[in-house]
């Protein structure tokens, strides 16, 4: 064979060896970033490490308002800002789902919500519901979690409002 026919031949194949090598070390580096994202989501749940709140993200009640008189059951709707909703168990950057604390109870921000008449999940992701309450005041509080309930850090809970049930 003369060289000048062997020379692009072998170029060629220079050429897909390193096309090849390039491709299996994007694979393995994108392995070891998912086994790295692994590893880290198994320790922030062993040791209720908090989840970095986005800078400037806000979480409200868009309704009822602050010292609105309502009957039950209460529409409770929502907002939320800077981040997204995603369902419970969704380890998604920037997103998590709201809890909503009834008539101020006492928990503990640095470990996963705990579930109670008092403080509502709402882990399929949503945006409003739908609350029965007995006739008198109660008060209304926002928290939201992270993908293991968690509040965030720094805890990203709406204004305490205060509404009256006839």
């Amino acid at each position: 064979m003369n060289m000048r026919r062997l020379c692009p031949l072998l170029l060629a194949f220079t050429g897909l060896a390193s096309s090849a090598i390039a491709a299996e070390n994007g694979t393995m580096s994108a392995i070891k970033e998912a086994a790295r994202a692994q590893a880290n989501a198994k320790m922030a749940e062993k040791f209720n490490l908090p989840t970095a709140a986005p800078a400037g993200a806000k979480v409200y009640i868009i309704s009822p308002a602050k010292d609105a008189t309502v009957t039950s059951p209460v529409t409770v709707v929502f907002g939320l800002s800077g981040l997204g909703v995603a369902p419970a168990g969704t380890q998604v950057a920037n997103t998590g789902h709201h809890h909503l604390l009834i008539d101020d109870p006492t928990v503990d921000l640095t470990v996963p919500l705990p579930t109670s008449e008092q403080v509502v999940h709402f882990g399929a992701g949503q945006t409003e519901a739908s609350v029965k309450l007995k006739p008198g005041k109660h008060t209304l509080q926002l928290v939201f979690g992270d993908w293991k309930h968690q509040a965030f850090n720094p805890t990203l809970a709406s204004e305490k409002i205060t509404i009256t049930v006839k």
